[in-house]
């Protein structure tokens, strides 16, 4: 008598969420199960392929349909496209989009809000996802105000020394940010009112994207500086003084950027 077995899951959907560290790549079901995870050091995008094809073949899930999300995506063109034709006949691509589209779906499900990234540069991303506003961002060379490239330059400058201002150093001088955060946090006059300059900078960034409305502003959060509490909770009492009288909403995110790019493939797939 054959014995009953337990049913095999299948694949249905793949997520990547390519960071400034890591790419994540999971696998789920149809119901938004997690079936598979992988984690690899993130290099250059052109690399990307040759890592995730024998990955998501190995799963038996070169026909899932598959949404990666990555950075740089919305100002260089290049790599969406350059995706697709690399990954073409191998993984059923059905859109690259940026991390900033992944992030908001994680916090608000496809509907509307405001999303702030605030790391080594600052954005705002309103809207939804296929209709995003962008507010800031813009990376002007002494940094976006209050990002942590920005408090990076204000530290150094403060010790004397001078930034490095060639693109490849701009995370290092936003690293200066957490040493500056620490002393500010510790009572430090000077870094404390460097870190309030940076809560007024990014109150107003999201002040702006928010518009001339009176509804409730629902706002999610992201990026190096806002895993630092210190730095969270500053800046949530600045920006609920910034927007007087429409009341601040934080959303946290619901899922993984990786589940939300996987979720989005669902809802791509072809």
């Amino acid at each position: 008598m054959k014995k009953a077995g337990r049913k095999i899951l299948e694949i249905a959907a793949l997520g990547v969420d390519r960071g400034g560290t890591w790419t994540r790549v999971a696998a789920f079901d149809r119901r938004l199960r997690r079936l598979k995870n992988a984690r690899f050091r993130t290099a250059p995008l052109r690399s990307l392929p040759a890592r995730l094809v024998p990955l998501v073949s190995g799963w038996g899930a070169a026909g899932a349909p598959l949404v990666i999300a990555s950075r740089g995506v919305f100002s260089e063109k290049w790599k969406k496209t350059f995706l697709f034709r690399a990954l073409a006949g191998k993984l059923n691509l059905v859109d690259v989009v940026s991390d900033a589209e992944a992030a908001h779906y994680a916090a608000f499900r496809g509907g509307h809000g405001l999303l702030l990234i605030a790391g080594t540069g600052a954005v705002v991303f309103g809207g939804k996802p296929g209709s995003f506003k962008k507010t800031g961002g813009f990376n002007p060379p002494s940094g976006d105000p209050g990002s942590g490239r920005w408090l990076g330059r204000c530290y150094l400058h403060n010790l004397g020394r001078k930034p490095d201002d060639a693109k490849a150093a701009h995370g290092r001088t936003a690293a200066h940010a957490v040493k500056l955060l620490s002393k500010a946090e510790r009572g430090e006059n000077g870094c404390a009112l460097l870190a309030a300059a940076s809560w007024h900078e990014l109150s107003a960034l999201v002040r702006e994207a928010a518009g001339k409305g009176r509804g409730e502003v629902r706002l999610s959060l992201a990026g190096g500086l806002m895993a630092n509490d210190y730095f969270r909770k500053g800046f949530l009492r600045t920006a609920r003084r910034a927007l007087p009288g429409r009341g601040l909403k934080v959303i946290k995110h619901a899922m993984s950027a990786e589940e939300a790019a996987a979720r989005l493939a669902l809802r791509r797939k072809r």
